[in-house]
């Protein structure tokens, strides 16, 4: 057997994995925890979390037993910390947060500076209104949790979402990219201790488009490194496509390796799958999301210097709606399904986790 498979079998073994390879409800309750994995090895396992979730008993306790680190979905993002100029409220977040703390979590802030802003930035026509609107911005949010919140995406997404070309938008096309180094600053001034992340979509998948788009995110990264921009981390967001596209261990281990030598940590922000095109690959199955949960983390942990892993939700009965539904595809796949009960991707992690 390989080491992945070795591990795989002593962490079935060690949480009690019934005969088929995937856990039961019963033992998925009561006995794995994804959570005090990562405690023992020093590690950081966590979820992303909306304000409606803290009104459920039964999806806090999965966080409580699953995760030492929350990320908010949507409530530090610049829609829901600042819809009217200069006019902030934090309360959505300072809820989020105030859980976390109260259970002993670290808090993963998401994310500061992206494409999708109020309508009022988006109607900024002047170069250095946009700067000033977008630093008082970064040094209101971060100041506000300063302490709170260990680590931030400052920039989420500056590429386009397939594409290898940079995204335009409101800032980007008025500031170029030096938004991106002008940004770090601001947050580094504001909480000097706040690791930070550039966290960018869909450098995991195979083909040239993704080539290049890992090929330009390291230009990007090293031109504003040398800026003096403190970028500590990327993060590799994990939203994977089964049916329409796969990762590529190899070219994944070359980058986060590329990334080690430039110093930079790695960690995994937004781990999901979508099910809306796996008809087109004959052969999947519901197992084969655990393999692809299993197989991207290890390869991240192998090759880079993975700090964390966060997994896009929990459970898909509070989860996100797929944008065009087919068939039984509704939600994306989580940890639990709409039933809450564990699909493979628990167990994956558990291997995964075991492994690092």
């Amino acid at each position: 057997m390989q080491r992945r498979e070795l591990l795989k079998a002593a962490a079935g073994a060690a949480v009690g994995l019934i005969g088929t390879g995937y856990f039961n409800a019963a033992s998925a309750q009561t006995e794995v925890s994804l959570r005090s994995l990562a405690d023992k090895k020093g590690f950081r396992f966590g979820s992303a979390i909306d304000y409606q979730n803290l009104k459920d008993e039964w999806l806090k306790d999965l966080y409580r037993r699953h995760c030492n680190s929350l990320t908010a979905r949507n409530a530090l993002k610049w829609i829901g910390t600042e819809r009217s100029p200069g006019k902030f409220g934090f309360d959505e977040a300072d809820a989020i947060i105030a859980f976390a703390e109260a259970e002993g979590m670290k808090s993963y802030g998401h994310t500061l500076v992206w494409k999708n802003v109020p309508g009022w930035v988006s109607r900024i026509k002047n170069a250095a209104e946009a700067r000033r609107v977008m630093l008082r911005h970064v040094r209101t949010v971060v100041g506000h949790f300063k302490g709170r919140v260990d680590a931030w995406d400052v920039v989420n997404e500056p590429m386009e979402y397939d594409a290898a070309e940079m995204r335009s938008w409101a800032i980007q096309n008025l500031l170029g990219d030096d938004y991106v180094a002008e940004s770090f600053l601001a947050a580094h001034e504001s909480d000097p201790d706040a690791v930070l992340v550039l966290n960018e979509a869909h450098l995991e998948k195979a083909g040239a488009n993704y080539e290049q788009r890992r090929s330009l995110l390291l230009k990007l990264i090293e031109a504003q490194l040398a800026k003096g921009a403190p970028i500590h981390a990327v993060g590799l967001q994990g939203h994977f496509r089964p049916g329409l596209d796969r990762l590529d261990e190899a070219a994944v281990a070359r980058f986060c390796g590329e990334l080690k030598d430039m110093g930079l940590s790695v960690f995994i922000t937004e781990l999901d799958a979508s099910c809306r095109f796996t008809y087109a690959d004959k052969k999947f199955s519901e197992a084969d999301y655990g393999r692809i949960f299993e197989s991207f983390v290890t390869t991240v942990a192998e090759s880079g210097n993975l700090k964390g892993v966060t997994v896009w939700g929990l459970a898909e009965k509070y989860g996100e709606l797929e944008p065009k539904p087919v068939g039984a595809c509704r939600k994306y796949i989580n940890l639990y399904d709409d039933y809450n009960e564990p699909r493979s991707t628990v167990e994956g992690l558990v291997a995964a986790l075991n492994s690092l």
